[in-house]
């Protein structure tokens, strides 16, 4: 069985390449054809191109599960149809042992899958929007705010140690300059939860480990407030200064991950920006669907494989290959569907990060079960 599983495992992933080439060239036209508008116009037809290869391991990562289930589709309903099947069943092929001969292309598959998600993609997908930012000569800010990346931040008060609240709006980042952003706007309140200090820059630049430097900095200080909230005698200070020291844990890396969506990140990044996050008290149900929704989509090859195993039970009068690779093809599609869907219900509806993220592949293993319990039936 062990020459029966490596030439299964051969011609599977083989067949998944193919299906592989044949979606991401499709979603790589679209994206070509979406660009026609800007080429000449913004750019050149090769700066389309870039653009474009850019963007495959990201497609490649989506469809992944998807390959995996035609091409073992095909590589079963072709053995089905030639009886190669039907003679390893004769020989005592149970599904048992089919779904354990499977498991050696799914580990290939779902490793490729996790590299592609942890590294390949969301180094591209964030080279695309520097690079793409660059060319239409645009700035970097955060998705869905015009106004640039908010974040919250806690320090401490260097003289008495008590705790510093800031919320911090950096206007723009600067494409392809990491340690540096544009304009920014932080409002500092006291332990007792007063606003105490206002910072404008024009720019800032990061210091490793130690926080941020504040260009052309214009520091507003507020007068402090009783405790029957009446003001003081003293005035609002303004003082401007060449270069303001912020000490803080917020990070270009931190403050890179708002101009992304959550779905294009590595499980790494969202780990760390789920941290910073919690430190903070901030909403995370987004980022914990997004982080267990990587965890989980590369196992779902599994049970795309699973779900293939049924079609190696069907012989040629159940339909021709090319039937049941339509059939395939809608069942992968219904659980791209049921992804997203899942997606947007948990953060609508608060659900679970975990139960949100992995209902969609249960699903898929129960139609999996089901379609087997039929075909051994028959």
């Amino acid at each position: 069985m062990k020459v029966v599983t490596r030439h299964l495992a051969k011609e599977i992933l083989i067949s998944t390449a193919f299906v592989l080439f044949a979606l991401v060239a499709l979603f790589a036209f679209f994206d070509l054809v979406g660009q026609l508008k800007r080429i000449g116009r913004d750019y050149s037809f090769l700066m389309a191109v870039w653009f474009t290869i850019l963007e495959m391991p990201g497609r490649i990562y989506e469809v992944m599960p998807i390959a995996a289930l035609l091409g073992a589709v095909f590589t079963l309903s072709r053995w089905a149809a030639t009886s190669e099947f039907t003679i390893l069943r004769t020989a005592g092929l149970s599904p048992v042992r089919l779904a354990v001969m499977l498991t050696v292309p799914g580990v290939v598959l779902i490793a490729a899958t996790y590299a592609l998600g942890e590294y390949v993609a969301p180094a591209a997908d964030r080279y695309w929007l520097n690079l793409r930012t660059s060319v239409l000569d645009r700035t970097l800010t955060a998705k869905g705010y015009s106004s640039g990346v908010w974040v919250k931040d806690l320090d401490r008060d260097p003289r008495s140690g008590r705790e510093i609240v800031r919320f911090v709006n950096v206007r723009n980042l600067i494409a392809g300059q990491d340690s540096r952003t544009g304009a920014w706007r932080v409002f500092e309140f006291n332990h007792r939860g007063d606003l105490h200090r206002v910072y404008h820059a024009n720019s800032a630049e990061y210091v490793h480990d130690k926080g941020w430097n504040l260009n052309d900095a214009r520091v507003e200080t507020l007068p402090r407030v009783t405790r029957d909230d009446k003001k003081t005698s003293s005035r609002v200070r303004f003082s401007n200064r060449k270069s303001v020291h912020l000490s803080s844990e917020l990070t270009p890396a931190i403050l890179g991950v708002l101009t992304i969506k959550p779905e294009s990140m590595g499980i790494s990044e969202l780990n760390q920006y789920l941290g910073h996050l919690r430190e903070n008290h901030q909403a995370t149900r987004r980022y914990e669907i997004a982080l267990w929704s990587k965890a989980f989509y590369p196992l779902a090859i599994f049970v795309m494989l699973a779900l293939a195993m049924p079609f190696g039970y069907l012989n040629a009068r159940s339909g021709g290959v090319s039937i049941k690779i339509f059939i395939g093809l809608m069942i992968g599609i219904s659980f791209y569907t049921l992804n997203n869907i899942f997606s947007f219900l948990g953060v609508l509806h608060t659900w679970p990060p975990v139960v949100t993220a992995i209902t969609p592949t249960v699903l898929m293993l129960i139609l999996a079960t089901i379609a087997m319990w039929l075909v051994e039936r028959r």
